[in-house]
C-alpha cells in the first residue's frame, strides 16, 4: 500500500505527465492536515497558494477567503484551501483559476458540524475529489494519458486571437473583433499580448474597459511582460508616447474619447445598450467575454449582441477560445468546479411542439430541502437567469441553499424551467434597531431596501413591516413578451402575505415600464450612476401602506428640483416614464398659466419667462417620443447649444422655435 508520501509523488507525476489539475479533500485533525500540505509544498518546489485559515508558514502567497480575486493574474502549482473559518465560492472558483496544469489544489478542514444545507453541498462536492483520509486507505491515483498537441493548440487559438484584435487596428474601420471563451482559455491575456505588439509597432492609445479594474489586470501584466520597462499607475500603462488606460463603461459611452483602439472585457456584464453605444462611437473595437464562470453571462446575451453587430456591422468577426491554456482539456478540476457551482448551466432548447399560449404556467416555491435533493431544478433555473442577463454568482448558490431569507420559485414544463423569481425576505426589525437604522448608525445585514426606505423617508414602517425585495424574475426567450412575467408575479402575490413588495434595480426605460404596469411606483432614485451599467438604481414599490403614497410624492417633488443637476444626463423615455408614472402626485394649471403659455406658443414673451410655467406643464400632462427637447431644455435645463447639437438644429432660434411648435400642438 502506497504511503502518504508515495501517493503524492505518484499523483504529482501523473498531473505533471497529463498537465491536469486534481483537487485533494483531506479529513483529519489539524496537525495532520498541515504536515500534508507541507509536504506537497516541498514535493512540487512551485509557487504555492494559500486561501483561508491562518497562513501556512511554507506558502508563497496568502488571501483571506472574501479575497480571491486579489490572485486574479496570479499562477500557482499548488493551492491550498482552508475551509476552517467561512466559505467564499465567489473566491474560491475564483482562484481555481490560478493553479497551473500539473498542480493540486488541496481542500483542508471543512466543516462536518454545519448543517445548512449549502454546507451539505459543499461537502457533497468536495467528496466528488480525491478524498485523503487520516489513517484509512489512500484513494487511487487516476491514470491519465500523456499529454497530447492540446497546449500548442491552445496557443495556436492565443495566437490567433492576438492577431484578429491587431487586425482590427491594421484593416478597415467599424470591422470590431468578438472575442469569447470559457475561464482559462487566455482571452484577457489575448488582449495584453496584442496591445504590447500593436505598441511595439507603432504610436497609439488603447483605452480598456470592464466592469472592474480587477479583470483586466492581466491584460496590464502581460502588456507589462512584452514591453520591459514601462511608467505604470493603476490605471495606465504608458511606453515610449503609447499607452494603455482603463476607463470606466459609463466613462466611455459618455465621453467620446479619443484612442486607437477600445478593448472591451467581461463584455456580457455591460448592459447591450451601452455596448451598442461603444459600436458606434468607436470605430476599432474588440469585445472579450467569459461564457461560463462567474463573470460570464451565458450565450443569451452573446447572441443578442452579435444578432445586433451582424445586421449593423457585418465586417464582424467573431472567435471562440476553446482550449485552455494553462492546462489540458478536460481537466478534472475544472470539471468539478463547474459541476459543484453549476458554472455550465446552459438554458434547454425548448421542444418546438410546445405552444406557449396553451401552457398554463403553475408557479412552485422551491424550499432549500427540495433545492439540495434537486440540483437539476436548481441548475436549470440558474441557466435562465444567466441567460436574463444576471450576475448570477456561486455565491447565490450557497445564499439559496443556507439563507432561510432567500425565496426561489419556478415554472417548469418538464425538464424546462419556464421562468423564475428570486425574493429576499425584508423587515420585521424591532423598533430599537429601526431607530438606528433612521439615525444612520446601523445597517442591518440582507434588509437592502428595507433599511434604505426607513433611513431615507425617516419613518419606521419600510423596516417594521414584513415585505420581499424581488431580486430577480426571468422568463425563458420563447416565452418573453408574452405577459408570463405578469403572470408569475401575480401567482406570487396570491401564494404570499407580505405586507408590501419591493424591487432594485439598475433602471432603464423598458425596466421601468414592466415594473410600472405591474403595479409598482417608484420612491426613491439612486444619485450617482453605476460605472459598468450607466444606470442609476432605483426602488420600487407595490402595497397601500400610508408611507408608500407620501414616499412617492417626496420622489416627485425632489426629481422636479434635482432633475436639472443630478439627473440632467437621465435618458429621455426614462424622464418621460417617470413624469408619466406621477401624473397623481401633481396639480393642473390654472386658466390665467395655460393662457400665458399659449401666447409663448404663439410667439409671444420669452423662454425665461415662461420657463417656470412650462416645467409645470409638463410634470402635469401626458409625455410622447416626440417631446425629448423639452425635456432637455426645460426639465433638464440643458444649454441652447447642446440642445441644439442635440437635436441636429442650428441654434437657440430654432431651438425656441421647435419648443414653440411642440407647446402649441400640446395645447390647443
Amino acid at each position: 500500500m502506497l504511503s502518504e508520501q508515495q501517493f503524492l509523488i505518484e499523483l504529482q507525476k501523473a498531473a505533471q505527465v497529463s498537465n491536469h489539475r486534481f483537487g485533494l479533500f483531506l479529513k483529519g485533525d489539524d496537525a495532520w492536515s498541515k504536515e500534508f500540505c507541507h509536504y506537497a509544498a516541498q514535493l512540487n518546489q512551485g509557487r504555492c497558494f494559500q486561501l483561508g485559515g491562518e497562513a501556512l508558514p511554507f506558502v508563497t502567497q496568502f488571501c483571506p477567503m472574501n479575497k480571491g480575486q486579489q490572485l486574479l493574474g496570479h499562477e500557482c502549482e499548488l493551492l491550498i484551501v482552508d475551509l476552517s473559518n467561512e466559505f467564499d465560492a465567489n473566491s474560491v472558483t475564483s482562484v481555481l483559476g490560478t493553479l497551473r496544469g500539473g498542480g493540486l489544489a488541496i481542500f483542508i478542514h471543512a466543516s462536518q458540524s454545519q448543517t445548512s444545507f449549502a454546507n451539505q453541498w459543499l461537502l457533497r462536492a468536495l467528496q466528488q475529489l480525491l478524498v485523503v483520509k487520516q489513517g484509512s486507505d489512500l484513494p487511487l491515483v487516476p491514470l491519465c494519458d500523456q499529454l497530447s498537441e492540446s497546449q500548442s493548440d491552445a496557443f495556436a487559438m492565443q495566437s490567433q486571437a492576438v492577431a484578429l484584435i491587431k487586425k482590427v487596428v491594421t484593416g478597415h474601420r467599424r470591422r470590431p473583433v468578438v472575442l469569447t471563451a470559457d475561464r482559462g482559455r487566455g482571452k484577457t491575456s489575448a488582449l495584453g499580448i496584442a496591445s504590447a505588439q500593436l505598441m511595439l509597432e507603432r504610436k497609439l492609445k488603447i483605452i480598456v474597459t470592464s466592469p472592474t479594474i480587477g479583470n483586466v489586470s492581466p491584460l496590464f501584466e502581460h502588456a507589462e511582460k512584452q514591453l520591459g520597462s514601462v511608467t505604470r499607475s493603476k490605471f495606465k500603462l504608458e511606453w515610449q508616447g503609447s499607452s494603455i488606460e482603463f476607463v470606466a463603461p459609463d466613462e466611455v459611452v459618455r465621453g467620446n474619447l479619443q484612442c486607437d483602439l477600445l478593448l472591451v472585457d467581461e463584455a456580457s456584464a455591460i448592459p447591450l445598450p451601452m455596448l451598442i453605444s461603444m459600436v458606434e462611437q468607436y470605430h476599432r473595437a474588440v469585445f472579450a467575454t467569459t461564457i461560463h464562470g462567474y463573470e460570464g453571462c451565458g450565450r443569451g446575451f452573446t447572441l443578442k449582441f452579435q444578432s445586433w453587430l451582424t445586421t449593423n456591422r457585418p465586417g464582424t468577426r467573431f472567435y471562440h477560445m476553446e482550449t485552455p491554456i494553462r492546462w489540458a482539456s478536460n481537466d478534472p478540476l475544472e470539471s468539478w468546479q463547474y459541476q459543484s457551482f453549476l458554472l455550465d448551466a446552459e438554458l434547454d432548447e425548448l421542444p418546438a411542439n410546445i405552444a406557449p399560449d396553451k401552457l398554463s404556467i403553475a408557479l412552485t416555491h422551491y424550499r432549500q430541502e427540495e433545492l439540495f435533493n434537486s440540483p437539476d431544478i436548481l441548475k436549470q433555473c440558474f441557466a435562465l437567469l444567466v441567460n436574463a442577463h444576471y450576475q448570477t454568482t456561486p455565491n447565490d448558490l450557497m445564499l439559496l441553499l443556507s439563507d432561510p431569507a432567500m425565496k426561489l420559485f419556478a415554472s417548469f414544463e418538464g425538464n424546462n424551467c419556464l421562468a423564475c423569481i428570486v425574493g429576499v425576505e425584508e423587515g420585521g426589525l424591532d423598533r430599537e434597531l429601526v431607530q438606528q437604522v433612521i439615525a444612520g448608525k446601523r445597517r442591518p445585514k440582507g434588509h437592502l431596501v428595507a433599511s434604505s426606505l426607513a433611513a431615507h423617508l425617516a419613518v419606521n414602517e419600510p423596516a417594521l413591516e414584513q415585505s420581499l425585495r424581488i431580486m430577480r424574475i426571468a422568463v425563458h426567450p420563447s416565452w418573453q413578451n408574452r405577459g408570463i412575467g405578469s403572470d408569475i408575479l401575480s401567482q406570487l402575490y396570491q401564494q404570499t402575505d407580505y405586507q408590501f413588495y419591493s424591487t432594485s434595480f439598475g433602471v432603464t426605460e423598458e425596466l421601468f415600464r414592466f415594473w410600472s404596469a405591474n403595479g409598482y411606483r417608484p420612491i426613491k432614485l439612486g444619485i450617482q450612476r453605476d460605472q459598468a451599467s450607466g444606470c442609476h438604481s432605483l426602488i420600487m414599490v407595490n402595497g397601500e401602506s400610508n408611507w408608500i403614497e407620501s414616499g412617492v410624492e417626496l420622489l416627485s417633488q425632489s426629481l422636479r428640483y434635482q432633475m436639472s443637476e443630478l439627473y440632467h444626463q437621465l435618458d429621455t423615455s426614462l424622464v418621460q416614464a417617470l413624469v408619466d408614472s406621477f401624473a397623481d402626485c401633481n396639480h393642473a394649471l390654472s386658466g390665467f398659466e395655460i393662457n400665458i403659455l399659449k401666447n409663448y406658443a404663439q410667439g409671444g414673451s420669452s423662454y425665461e419667462n415662461v420657463s417656470m410655467l412650462l416645467a409645470k406643464h409638463i410634470w402635469h400632462s401626458a409625455l410622447d417620443e416626440s417631446d425629448g427637447l423639452l425635456i432637455r431644455k426645460v426639465l433638464q435645463q440643458w444649454s441652447w447649444a447642446d440642445c441644439a447639437h442635440d437635436f441636429n438644429l442650428a441654434g437657440r432660434k430654432q431651438v425656441e422655435m421647435r419648443i414653440r411648435q411642440l407647446l402649441l400642438n400640446r395645447i390647443k
